[in-house]
């Protein structure tokens, strides 16, 4: 009988596609490493805005390291396509949030110092000595700045209200402190009528710091609100100072429009509920009320004389 010998080849694995993961996975490891050091430890801003770059450009080059080993593969014959898909899905998942504040860059414009007045802009008493060394220069915005933020936000504006000015500085105190703000000055309005807030805010994810400044200012009838944000780092906001700026503005409005309420329904009429109908008793229940009982005994006989 004869007999026949079966060749076995050895495929050879595309190392490539091995190094695409595991440089995807370690970028995407220090991703999340320098958010987690810059939201609750000491890394500071500069540091951290660096390594996000190094990031993002080494999850890029595992893509491209991913992609040439799946060229490889495929004219070769090679193994180690499953490796080279799994080092572009993870780098792709670690680019989600990083294109997504892309997205933003592009779409927005270029600014880090939004106010409701840039016409007009607020100064820093407190705030403007506390920046660190290296951040953005508080300066007056130019003309360009201004046609850029009005076109973005045409709904960024002062916020006039019919009320006191020590009335809404205090609505405005108690909106700060529910959004978390770090108060560093507080002045209430004096007899000019104005009051000032300067707070830092901190952004949700990366943890930036921003400066913020409210300005209250008006009489007894009217009262007008101007705010201006200020971020510390970096050439583009992403629309975070105009976001902060709405949503002080929504905390003020709805604690108005709670107050209002709450009036009204104290000045409403209390409705008067009708008389309820007398319960009915059964006869014979109340003491002497009711038939008397009859008896069976005989009336009493008058007592004879012996005459």
């Amino acid at each position: 009988m004869a007999r026949y010998a079966t060749a076995r080849y050895s495929v050879k694995e595309a190392r490539e596609a091995v190094w695409a993961r595991r440089v995807a996975l370690f970028f995407v490891q220090l991703l999340i490493l320098t958010v987690l050091l810059h939201r609750f430890a000491s890394l500071t801003t500069p540091a951290a805005m660096n390594l996000i770059a190094v990031s993002i450009a080494g999850l890029f080059l595992a893509i491209g390291i991913a992609v040439g080993s799946v060229v490889r593969i495929w004219f070769g014959g090679q193994s180690g396509a499953s490796q080279a898909f799994a080092a572009i899905l993870i780098a792709c998942v670690g680019l989600a949030a990083p294109l997504y504040f892309l997205s933003l860059a592009l779409t927005l414009p270029r600014l880090t110092d939004v106010e409701t007045t840039p016409d007009e802009p607020l100064d820093f008493k407190m705030l403007a000595g506390m920046r660190p060394a290296g951040s953005n220069p508080i300066t007056e915005p130019d003309e360009a700045e201004i046609e850029a933020q009005d076109q973005a936000y045409p709904d960024i504006g002062p916020m006039a209200l019919e009320r006191s000015a020590p009335e809404v500085f205090s609505l405005v105190h108690e909106a700060v402190e529910r959004l978390g703000w770090t108060i560093v000055l507080n002045e209430a309005p004096g007899e000019t009528g104005a009051g000032r807030i300067e707070a830092t805010d901190r952004t949700l994810i990366m943890g930036f710091t921003d400066d913020v400044v409210v300005q209250v200012k008006g009489d007894d009838a009217h009262t007008v609100i101007d705010v201006r944000s200020v971020s510390r780092y970096g050439l583009h906001d992403l629309g975070a100072n105009a976001k902060r700026i709405r949503d002080l503005f929504a905390e003020v409005t709805a604690a108005l429009e709670k107050g209002e309420k709450t009036m009204l329904e104290q000045a409403a009429p209390k409705k008067v509920e009708p008389a309820g109908k007398p319960v009915p008793t059964k006869k014979g229940s109340k003491k002497g009320g009711g038939k008397k009982r009859s008896t069976n005994r005989p009336a009493p006989q008058p007592l004879l004389s012996p005459d």
